[in-house]
């Protein structure tokens, strides 16, 4: 039987004995039936895992005892996915995907095509959401690392890094610098509008095509971090 791998931040200052959070407590005590003695591994997504041991476990709370911490080098690559926001379903997947793949960090974005925009409330709670898809794939990918998932923003309004590449079908296929982080632009459905792209253009940002035929955006993410991550020779 695989070892149970649970996300729990803040772990790696703890000695002895830790009171798992009540997510992972039902998890061990509900889904799997987990028994006392069981082993289990934590990770806190910011590089370090442990191999624990269930010391006890009951209704209400489960007790793990730390055997061991070990620190992981950061193997994420240095790029930031900006997404343009698309539909629910599909943007949950790119999310799993992409941080299966190692990205660094993850922009939602809002453009002219975005459909209906959520409004505050509903972000926040998104937002949560998202956070959860996230720690799901690291503990299915074993990535030690979680990316950083940032604040939805409007296109017009993000502040862009030195180098800028975005998913384009005009585009060729674009060079990076690998001793720099780059920013991946990909768009919702119908693409960035004539006037983001010029926009884009006039600020440096490198078009970029991802082949001969025209992806779906969620599809597009993948291609283009696996593009740039050949270049930085993770893949």
């Amino acid at each position: 039987m695989k070892t149970p791998r649970l996300y729990a931040d803040g772990f790696g200052h703890a000695v002895g004995e830790v009171i798992l959070t009540e997510r992972n407590h039902h998890y061990l005590a509900r889904v799997l039936r987990a028994k006392t003695s069981q082993s289990i591994e934590l990770f806190d997504g910011e590089g370090r895992s442990c191999q624990a041991i269930i010391k006890n476990i009951s209704k209400r709370k489960t007790i793990a005892e730390i055997l061991n911490v070990t620190e992981h080098k950061d193997r994420r690559l240095p790029v930031t996915l900006g997404l343009a926001l698309i539909k629910s379903d599909r943007f949950d997947w790119a999310l799993q995907k992409v941080t299966e793949l190692g990205v660094n960090a993850i922009q939602p974005i809002i453009t002219k095509f975005t459909d209906s925009p959520p409004n505050a409330s509903r972000l926040k709670k998104k937002w949560r959401h998202w956070q959860e898809i996230l720690v799901n794939a690291c503990e299915q990918s074993e990535n030690n690392w979680l990316p950083e998932l940032r604040k939805p923003s409007y296109l017009h309004e993000l502040v862009l890094p030195q180098q800028v590449v975005m998913a384009h079908p005009g585009g060729e296929f674009a060079y990076i610098d690998t001793a720099k982080e780059s920013l991946l632009l990909i768009g919702p459905e119908g693409g960035f509008s004539d006037d983001e792209v010029n926009s884009l253009v006039k600020n440096q940002v490198k078009p970029m095509s991802l082949g001969p035929t025209i992806l779906r955006a969620e599809t597009a993410a993948i291609v283009g971090l696996t593009l740039l991550g050949h270049q930085y020779g993770h893949y």
